[in-house]
């Protein structure tokens, strides 16, 4: 969760598959996850694929759905070979694996191209294998490391958009209205983080804080920067929103504190455009 290759802008982890060694370790990979996740439970976002669970064809078919749940599988044996999910990306050898053929069957459920997997014209290129059993020193293969990365998801990107748009709007001494719309849907996020999961847990203090409208109605640059830096990564439990969507909604944040800050904006200002044309086409 932390670092497999995320979809949706970032937001959400890419399919997963988990290659558990039994019955009883798949079960207690998924009853973990669940302890650590719980907001994903309702939505089926892991599940347990296996020749003792009901429905699994159904299970399967799901999981090959690029936006559908579950976006893990955790599997024993039955997703080794022969399914054909593009758009898997992460593989977790859970499991010792001593057969040569087997092993390179299982690598190739990640070999799958799959076009415009991260956003239009960005397409799958590679995918990530997290190897606890040394499966890869037994063959003796030499896979390249994977790079770190610390791009923001387009989540974390909003919230601290909307942050710097009302430190900017406080500065100007404008439009409180607008203000306090944006203050309300951060606040509003901000609620709806589970202080109990582990990753939250951390900041369990400042999402107390900002939990309350109170908070809101004066924030110094240090607030916002505490904010930005603290709570604009964490997960919520808000309902998703398209990625087309939330990428319309940053455009339309850079254009209004490009205006407010005397900025060029020709670039947003071109595909905000080019965007409300192609809308005018449709029926």
């Amino acid at each position: 969760m932390t670092n497999g290759i995320k979809v949706a802008g970032g937001d959400r982890l890419g399919k997963t598959i988990i290659f558990a060694k039994n019955q009883r370790h798949a079960d207690f990979i998924y009853e973990r996850f669940i302890a650590n996740y719980p907001a994903l439970d309702a939505g089926n976002f892991a599940r347990v694929i296996t020749n003792k669970v009901k429905y699994t064809q159904s299970l399967i078919d799901d999981f090959s759905v690029a936006d559908k749940s579950p976006h893990i599988a955790i599997s024993v044996d039955m997703l080794d070979t022969g399914i054909d999910v593009p758009e898997c990306v992460n593989l977790m050898f859970f499991k010792l694996v001593r057969s040569r053929t087997k092993f390179w069957q299982m690598i190739g459920r990640g070999t799958r191209l799959c076009p415009d997997l991260f956003g239009p014209g960005d397409h799958k290129t590679h995918f990530n294998v997290f190897d606890f059993c040394q499966n890869l020193e037994y063959f003796s293969e030499d896979m390249a490391t994977a790079e770190p990365t610390d791009t923001p998801s387009l989540g974390e990107r909003l919230f601290s958009t909307r942050l710097e748009l009302i430190g900017q709007l406080d500065t100007d001494r404008v439009n409180t209205e607008e203000r306090h719309g944006i203050a309300e849907l951060l606040r509003v996020e901000v609620a709806s983080m589970n202080a109990e999961n582990f990753l939250v847990r951390p900041h369990r203090r400042l999402v107390e804080r900002y939990r309350d409208p109170g908070a809101w109605e004066t924030v110094t640059l240090v607030d916002l920067g505490e904010l930005s830096g603290s709570l604009a990564a964490l997960p919520t439990q808000t309902d998703p929103e398209p990625e087309d969507a939330k990428r319309f909604d940053l455009l339309l944040l850079s254009a209004q504190l490009g205006v407010l800050r005397g900025d060029p904006i020709a670039r947003e200002q071109a595909r905000i455009t080019k965007i409300a044309g192609l809308l005018e086409d449709q029926q």
